[in-house]
């Protein structure tokens, strides 16, 4: 609901204000002036475990590994724009700008919402988007110093052939690759899911303007906020701009102690109370219940895909019917075509089971994943192989560039490491 790099010479006295918040989250590590904070290191220890298809919540045996290695990533990036700053290599602001957008929409469709984000970093999504902008900007600045000083790094051909024969029978085989295109459709709840779920909310407010319960209780006991609703539904302290514009909207037009009607926004429906007000900032609480959608919504999602997926199969062009109908945000640029993926590495469970048994152009039946519902189509299918010389020269080519690479790289690193001031904590 709401919208919500290490070695240099001596650290500078910090000032008191900023040294006490950077005391409450956590130090990780210090770099040259710059510091590492824990949420940052927490920050990135989730995107690594979205990439890889970790779930933290269920997994937490992984967590220490990711922590590190993203920590590790955090120092060297900062390791190399203190480099940077010297080399005058720099990072288009507009760039930066328009990945940490595209980044905040990804934590939002993989947590599901932006209370769920903030709930799962622990600070509001003002916080986390300064966060990410600083390692996004960090990040291109890398990319620039790697592009710069490694262009230039080339193999031979008897390179790649020595490489080839001193690890011929370790090399991996190309896996299983697939080549496919999806259809989403996320269930719309119908009114009368909307009008059952603002009956219940009108009982919750009525029992707590009857003093049957307090709006802490109700809040533990009804609100699907996972952000709040164990703080009895309090949001602390914000300012104009937080909220989205609805609840903002009925939140500061509320007097003190007062709870509002129906505010419905994205998330669902809400009721607010007014806690505190103090010039331009106000204390608010609320109750959230989502509009789900149905058995019957499910049902009728069920019933739409299938139609399209007739269709199709009657002569329909999959593309335009993507373009049409689909839910996914990407639809636009790639007409509902997911790309080509080794079937193992297909980070949605189900998508694995679907494709298994399809054949080249054969559309799946309608099926469920945590997005919604889908139709898939194999596009084409490319068995696993073995990498021969003969066969597969560009790929042997590009592991020994990247070889070659990744040592002047972690050379270069080293030295860093040996002129700036790093401390992790």
């Amino acid at each position: 609901m709401k919208k919500t790099i290490k070695i240099f010479t001596i650290i500078t006295i910090l000032t008191s204000i900023v040294f006490s918040q950077q005391l409450v989250d956590g130090i990780a590590a210090i770099v040259g002036e710059k510091i590492i904070l824990s949420s940052e290191v927490q920050q990135l220890t989730f995107e690594l475990a979205q990439n890889r298809g970790i779930n933290l919540t269920t997994d937490q045996s992984q967590y220490e590994t990711l922590y590190n290695k993203s920590l590790r990533e955090l120092i060297n990036m900062d390791i190399i724009q203190l480099q940077a700053e010297i080399d005058s290599v720099y990072a288009k602001e507009r760039d930066v700008n328009t990945t940490v957008d595209n980044q905040i929409e990804q934590y939002i469709t993989q947590l599901g919402s932006k209370e769920k984000v903030e709930s799962y970093f622990n600070m509001p999504l003002k916080k986390i988007k300064e966060n990410l902008y600083e390692r996004v900007e960090s990040s291109m600045i890398v990319q620039k110093m790697q592009a710069n000083k490694f262009q230039d790094i080339s193999v031979t051909r008897p390179e790649v052939i020595q490489y080839y024969n001193e690890h011929k029978d370790s090399i991996p085989q190309i896996p299983e690759r697939v080549d496919i295109s999806h259809i989403l459709i996320i269930p719309k709840p119908s009114k009368s899911q909307n009008t059952e779920t603002r009956k219940k909310l009108l009982q919750i407010k009525e029992d707590i303007l009857n003093n049957k319960i307090s709006f802490s209780d109700a809040t533990k006991k009804y609100s699907q906020d996972p952000g709040s609703a164990n703080q009895g539904g309090n949001l602390g302290f914000v300012s104009k701009g937080t909220f989205v514009k609805e609840f903002e909207r009925a939140a500061f037009s509320l007097k003190e102690g007062k709870i509002s009607d129906i505010v419905e926004t994205e998330f669902g429906l809400h009721i607010i109370k007014l806690i505190e007000k103090r010039g331009e900032n106000i204390n608010v609480s609320h109750i959230l219940l989502k509009v789900e959608a149905g058995k019957e919504d499910n049902k009728n999602t069920i019933n739409m895909l299938s139609t399209i997926k007739d269709s199709i199969i009657s002569g329909g062009v999959f593309d335009k019917f993507a373009l049409k109908y689909s839910n996914d945000t990407d639809v636009k640029d790639n007409k509902g075509r997911l790309g080509e993926f080794p079937i193992n590495t297909l980070q949605i469970e189900s998508f694995q089971d679907i494709v298994k048994d399809l054949s080249k152009g054969e559309i799946s039946r309608p099926f469920q994943s945590k997005y919604g519902y889908h139709i898939l189509k194999l596009n084409s299918r490319k068995p696993a192989e073995d990498i021969r010389l003969d066969t597969h020269y560009n790929v042997l080519e590009n592991m020994v560039n990247n070889q070659k690479r990744q040592v002047a790289w972690n050379e270069w690193l080293n030295d860093l490491y040996s002129k700036f001031y790093v401390n992790i904590k």
